[in-house]
C-alpha cells in the first residue's frame, strides 16, 4: 500500500500522541480481573429512622451518622468510626465520636452479624467530637480528631434544639477548633482519655481547623504521617511512642487525603473549592512539597474523597492505589472507585460506580467515604447515605452503609 500525505500525518500525529501518553497511560494486565467479581452492601452504622437504629448501651441514639473512617489493626480487626450527630444532621452541636468493633479478627466484617454493637470512644460534653482520622501503628491505634465548644459553629447564627444562636469559630482558646488525640492498644476495646495537642499540632491563632478525615499512613521508612487542614502532622520515633511534629503546606485542602506513592513520595489529593470542579493535588516528602494543582482526571463536588495503597508490586500482580469519591462536579451521589497503577499516581482508570451495585433501604448513597483492605483481600469502604426525608435539609437522616468488593469487581465493570 503506498502511504498518502494524509495517512502519514495520521500516523504521525498518532506516534505523537501515544508518545505523549507516555508509560503512565499504558495499559495494564491486572491478572486480579480473572478472579470472580464479589461484592457485598449493608447498613453498619443505622440512624434514628431506621428500623433497628443504632444505639449505645445507655439507651443514646442518633438522629443521624456521618464522618466515616475505617482501619484494619495489626490482628485483621477492623475499627469502623463515625461521628453520631444526636439531633439532626448538621456539622455542629452535640456530636459523639462513636465506633463498631468486628467481632473476632478473622471474620472481616462480611454479615452483619460479624460486629460488637455500637461503642463511644468520647461523647463527653454538649460540643462537637468528630473528624475521626485513624492510623494503625504497629500493635497501637492512633484516633486524631477534632473539637469545638457546644455554642460555636463555622459561620455562627445557627439555632440549636435549645433555642441558643451559635457564635461563629474564632481564634480565641474558647473559641477556636481543638486537635485531639486518643489511642487504644488493645484492638479498639478501650480507648484513652483524648489529649489536646492544639498548641504542638496547630498553627497559632488558627481559627477553623480540621484533620483528615478518613485515615493517616505510615511509610516504609517508618513515620506516621496524618492529614489535616493546611499541613500534615508527622509521628517520629518507636510505634506507639511517637513524637508529633507538623509540615504546613501552602494550598492545601480543607480535608485531605494521603498516601505513599510507588516512587517513594508523599501524595495529597484534597477537597477543592466549589467552584474548581476537580480534586488538587500535591507531591512531595517530609522536608517539601509542590504547589497544589487540580486534577482534570479526577472530577469532584468539593467533597471528602479517600485513598488507600493496595499493593505494592509483588508476584500476585501490579502495585494498586485505589481512588473513591463521588466523580461529579455537582453531586455528591456519583460515588466511584478507581484504580491507579502508577509510580506517581499521575493517571487513574474509570474505575467502577458503585451504583453498578446499589443499597436498598438506607437511602440515597454519595458523600463522604473512607477504604481499608481486608484480611481475605477485599476493599471494605464506608459510605454516607442521605434519607432526603425532612421537611428541611437539617432534618434529612444520614447512615453509612458497609461495602465488601474485591479488585475484579472493579475491574469488570461496563467500561472495563
Amino acid at each position: 500500500m503506498v502511504a498518502t500525505p494524509s495517512l502519514q500525518r495520521w500516523v504521525c500525529a498518532l506516534l505523537v500522541a501515544l508518545m505523549a501518553m507516555g508509560p503512565a497511560s499504558a495499559v495494564v494486565d491486572d491478572p486480579a480481573k480473572d478472579a470472580t467479581p464479589t461484592h457485598s452492601v449493608f447498613t453498619l452504622f443505622r440512624s434514628a429512622n431506621m428500623a433497628n437504629a443504632d444505639k449505645l448501651a445507655s439507651g443514646i441514639g442518633f438522629h443521624s451518622f456521618r464522618i466515616p473512617a475505617v482501619v484494619t489493626t495489626s490482628t485483621g480487626r477492623i475499627l469502623a468510626f463515625a461521628e453520631g450527630r444526636r439531633h439532626d444532621n448538621r456539622d455542629f452541636g452535640d456530636i459523639n465520636l462513636v465506633f463498631k468493633r468486628t467481632k473476632t479478627t478473622t471474620d472481616n466484617g462480611a454479615a452483619i452479624g460479624d460486629w460488637e454493637g455500637l461503642q463511644e470512644v468520647v461523647g463527653k460534653g454538649n460540643g462537637t467530637w468528630g473528624n475521626p482520622t485513624p492510623v494503625v501503628d504497629g500493635n497501637t491505634i492512633y484516633l486524631f480528631l477534632s473539637w469545638n465548644a457546644a455554642e460555636y459553629s463555622q459561620g455562627g447564627g445557627d439555632e440549636l434544639p435549645n433555642g441558643y444562636i451559635t457564635k461563629p469559630i474564632d481564634k480565641t482558646w474558647e473559641g477556636r477548633r481543638h486537635l485531639y488525640l486518643t489511642q487504644s492498644t488493645d484492638d479498639g476495646k478501650t480507648w484513652t482519655d483524648p489529649v489536646d495537642l492544639t498548641r504542638e499540632l496547630t498553627p497559632a491563632n488558627k481559627a477553623w481547623d480540621a484533620v483528615g478525615p478518613g485515615n493517616g499512613i505510615v511509610l516504609t521508612t517508618g513515620e506516621v504521617v496524618v492529614p489535616a487542614d493546611g499541613r500534615n502532622i508527622i509521628g517520629r520515633g518507636s510505634p506507639g511512642k511517637r513524637t508529633w511534629t507538623y509540615q504546613p503546606l501552602s494550598g492545601a485542602g480543607s480535608e485531605g487525603t494521603i498516601a505513599e506513592t510507588f516512587d517513594g513520595k508523599l501524595y495529597r489529593n484534597d477537597r477543592a473549592g466549589k467552584a474548581d470542579n476537580y480534586r488538587k493535588v500535591a507531591r512531595g516528602n517530609l522536608s517539601s512539597f509542590s504547589s497544589f494543582s487540580l486534577d482534570t482526571g479526577l472530577p469532584d463536588p468539593a467533597c471528602q474523597g479517600s485513598t488507600l495503597v493496595y499493593n505494592r508490586d509483588d508476584t500476585n500482580g501490579p502495585a494498586r492505589i485505589l481512588f473513591m469519591n463521588s466523580a461529579h462536579a455537582d453531586r455528591r451521589v456519583f460515588m466511584r472507585v478507581r484504580i491507579s497503577y502508577d509510580d506517581d499516581a499521575a493517571k487513574w482508570n474509570y474505575g467502577r460506580e458503585l451504583r453498578d451495585f446499589p443499597v436498598s433501604g438506607a437511602g440515597d448513597e454519595g458523600g463522604y467515604s473512607s477504604m481499608t483492605k481486608t484480611r481475605d483481600f477485599k476493599i471494605g469502604a464506608l459510605v454516607e447515605t442521605d434519607w432526603q426525608n425532612g421537611a428541611t435539609g437539617d432534618k434529612n437522616s444520614r447512615a453509612i452503609v458497609w461495602r465488601r468488593f474485591n479488585l475484579s469487581w472493579i475491574l469488570n465493570g461496563p467500561r472495563g
